[in-house]
C-alpha cells in the first residue's frame, strides 16, 4: 500500500499536510509550515523508513508517486518541481 501525503496551500508561504496510510490519518502538520520544502521535510520524518514511496497531491491535484528519501534529502529541488507540475507554465501561440 502506497501512503498518500495531502498538501494543502493556506497562503502564500503556509503550507500544512497530513499523511493517510490504510484510510487513516497517520502523520500531520495541524500548526501549518512557512514553505513546501519544509513540509516535505517534516512529512518524510513522519514517513520514516517505513514507505520507499509516497503519492503526493497538493490542494487537491494529483501530482504523482515520489520516493520518501527525496522528501527528505532533495526538499527544495522537489519543491520546485510539485509547483511546476502543480501550475505548469502557460505557453503562448504565436499566429
Amino acid at each position: 500500500m502506497l501512503p498518500h501525503l495531502e498538501i494543502h496551500r493556506h497562503g502564500p508561504s503556509f503550507y500544512s499536510y497530513i499523511v493517510r496510510a490504510f484510510h487513516t490519518g497517520s502523520g500531520h502538520c495541524e500548526d501549518g509550515l512557512d514553505s513546501l520544502e519544509r513540509c516535505l521535510n517534516d512529512a518524510a520524518e513522519s514517513l520514516g523508513h517505513y514507505f520507499p514511496s509516497v503519492s503526493v497531491s497538493l490542494d487537491g491535484q494529483d501530482l504523482g508517486s515520489y520516493e520518501v528519501h527525496r522528501l527528505a534529502q532533495h526538499p527544495l529541488s522537489l519543491a520546485a518541481e510539485l509547483m511546476v507540475k502543480a501550475h505548469p507554465p502557460v505557453l503562448k501561440q504565436f499566429a
